[in-house]
């Protein structure tokens, strides 16, 4: 599909503003003081150094400048960089003398070179709104111009000689009345194959994809699509033969079908790599991944450990998936819980497990950023799956150092938990802006931001761009959580309330039902039991007419038999678990406005009132004793339903991270 588009940027000077905030836009994208201050400290002082001082001044201190890079770069004399935030380097690359790389857009990913690239003298990368990737080792000649307003991708290995231009673009100009620049540009990409040869002075237009192995002989004009292994030439270029595959073609074909072998069903567990299963997902597109966790998704001590488990694997059943993760949740594993669900996770790979600390989990684990980097060192992957809390400062760091994209998966915005909990724990506050500026930073850095609701993606878009944003809500598995059963009849009436105490939000909930809700429920009908579920039961605030149960197994078989559920919580943010698993299950939930953060309000069984009116709507919905109704599940499913939802995440990462597994 082609992406279109009006010219801008004359526009943009031609507008009002100052001199510096229109330099701003034009070299960094943004309007930072201190980054423009560091951009041109930095260029100023070693840009134009000859010599090997000068290699080695912009090697340490152009990566600074850089959104993500790798180790062992060089960079020549008077290289220009723009907007180079969104510019991301592989190790190894060698970007020599007087080349522009020019990242400049509103709404794009910008430049991705990859590890072993060699971009010639005086080459210019030139994004107009698009995106350019050079894959790994691609050779790029001197005086190349590579110009993107949608996408142009050069694959691995790729060689082009001097002078080769690959316009990923063209001009509408349909109206002669009208200037061909107030026209527009339309642009359908430029895809070149790997492991071939562009000879010096071609031109690939707009719209053509140059298969693999092909040759492309010198002065052609290339305006449509060439086949794998084809020598074209001429003006326009044409096919006048095709390569026999050689020795390292074959190679690369063995290589192919050992891959396949090795995502077939009889594939060996042993090697590391997960085996088929009924019901995977395999396709060419599937990618390898390391997956780094901030808490145990084996084990649901928490809605995050239930998310982050369906994360897992809904991602290993579609990709070759690497785990380390933190044990506990925010607190020490539970060794008798961590055995029971030892087998919850299917397909993962290498699975390495750190011992919590409190210390590693509120301000970072070096044993755990280890273990990555052990992983990263060791197999290639194409990308990293960073999940909740800080779990963001390991991807900005293991991306910079291995040139490895990540995506940084939030369950809320984490500096706002710790500033509600720095009330009831004030050792949280001098956290508070670490917490922000790691926060901000992860999410700034990230290819891809996984919010848990639209209200926490629309937050985010103050720190980057909402397109690179996508939402998945927390769901619910229609296997599991369905309101297709017989309820019990209860006498006295369950009222539940589950949760992690651990979390002092919890916590503050079961006070609130003790010294605000109980007893005026009670008053009107002496027949209720209120039931607390959940690992670390507060005992401390106990009440004749509470249960506490600890830990349950299974919160499905606890919501079924439940007459009524309840979420007074009063603080944190996030989206509520118990609200969506409780609502899945036909069952009638009362909720203060933030206990049911980010739920629609169109749900029959969802009642959302202060807690001061909890008992009224409680003894109301008592007497109505319609304790399940399906009437809510087609809509629910709809919204937050596991497969749906996580598709969209699958869709949105194949999207903004092409290939397959190495």
């Amino acid at each position: 599909m082609a992406k279109t588009e009006t010219i801008e940027i004359q526009k943009e000077f031609a507008s009002g503003g100052g001199k510096l905030a229109k330099y701003q836009d034009l070299i960094l994208g943004e309007r930072s003081l201190l980054k423009l201050i560091r951009y041109e400290c930095i260029t100023a002082f070693c840009g134009s150094m000859p010599g090997a001082a000068g290699l080695l001044l912009r090697s340490k201190l152009y990566p600074k400048l850089l959104g993500r890079t790798g180790r062992g770069l060089t960079f020549g004399r008077g290289v220009v960089l723009r907007h180079p935030q969104k510019i991301e380097i592989g190790d190894g690359a060698v970007i020599d003398d007087g080349c522009v790389l020019d990242a400049k857009g509103q709404d794009n990913n910008g430049i991705r070179i990859g590890a072993g690239v060699f971009l010639g003298r005086n080459t210019i990368l030139n994004c107009k709104n698009g995106d350019i990737v050079l894959e790994d080792r691609a050779n790029i000649g001197s005086n190349c111009t590579i110009f993107s307003a949608s996408e142009v991708v050069v694959g691995a290995e790729e060689l082009l000689a001097a002078y080769v231009y690959l316009v990923g673009g063209t001009h509408r100009f349909d109206d002669p009345a009208v200037p061909v620049l107030n026209q527009g540009r339309e642009s359908k990409g430029i895809r070149i194959g790997p492991g071939g040869w562009i000879g010096s002075h071609v031109t690939v237009f707009d719209g053509v994809s140059v298969g693999r192995h092909a040759v492309i002989g010198a002065g052609s004009v290339v305006n449509r699509d060439v086949a794998d292994y084809a020598v074209a030439a001429g003006v326009p270029a044409k096919t006048v033969r095709k390569r026999k595959p050689g020795p390292s073609t074959g190679r690369e074909e063995r290589a192919a079908k050992q891959k396949a072998a090795a995502l077939s069903p009889h594939a060996n567990a042993a090697s590391g790599r997960r085996t088929g299963q009924p019901g995977d997902l395999w396709s060419p597109q599937s990618k390898r991944i390391l997956y780094l966790s901030m808490y145990d998704p084996a084990v649901p001590y928490t809605g995050a450990g239930a998310r982050g488990g369906e994360f897992v694997n809904f991602l290993a059943r579609r990709h070759s998936l690497d785990l380390v993760y933190m044990t506990g949740s925010g607190h020490p594993g539970d060794p008798v819980l961590e055995e029971k669900y030892g087998n919850r996770l299917k397909g993962v790979g290498e699975k390495i497990a750190i011992p919590f600390s409190q210390k590693g989990y509120f301000l970072f684990s070096k044993p755990l950023y280890h273990a990555a980097a052990r992983l990263l060192e060791k197999n290639r992957y194409d990308l990293i799956f960073c999940d909740y809390g800080l779990a963001g400062k390991y991807g900005v760091k293991l991306s910079k150092r291995f040139g490895v994209p990540f995506v940084y998966a939030s369950h809320n915005i984490e500096f706002r938990q710790y500033l509600g909990k720095a009330k009831s724990d004030p050792r949280r506050w001098p956290l508070v802006p670490l917490v922000r500026s790691a926060e901000k930073k992860a999410v700034k850095q990230c290819r891809l931001l996984v919010a848990i609701s639209d209200d926490d993606a629309a937050f985010y878009g103050r720190w980057t761009a909402p397109d690179k944003i996508t939402v998945v809500p927390q769901g619910f598995d229609e296997k599991v959580l369905n309101p297709r059963y017989k309820p019990e009849k209860n006498d006295p009436k369950i009222v539940l309330f589950f949760g992690n105490y651990a979390i002092s939000t919890n916590r503050e909930a079961v006070a609130a039902v003790r010294d605000r809700i109980a007893d005026r429920v009670l008053k009107a009908n002496p027949r209720v039991r209120f039931q607390f579920a959940g690992a670390h039961p507060p005992l401390e605030l106990s009440h004749p007419a509470f249960e506490f149960t600890g830990f349950v197994e299974s919160v499905a078989d606890l919501i079924r038999r439940a007459d009524v559920v309840i979420s007074p919580m009063t603080g944190g943010w996030g989206m509520p678990t118990k609200v969506v698993e409780s609502l899945a299950c036909g069952k009638p939930v009362v909720a203060t406005e933030t206990g049911a953060r980010a739920v629609p309000r169109v749900f029959s069984r969802l009642t959302v009132c202060p807690i001061g009116e909890f008992p009224e709507a409680i003894v109301r919905i008592l007497k109505e004793n319609r304790p399940v109704d399906g009437a809510d599940f087609e809509a629910l499913k709809k919204e937050f339903l596991w497969e749906n939802r996580l598709g969209r995440l699958d869709e949105a990462m194949s999207r903004l991270f092409p290939g397959g597994v190495p």
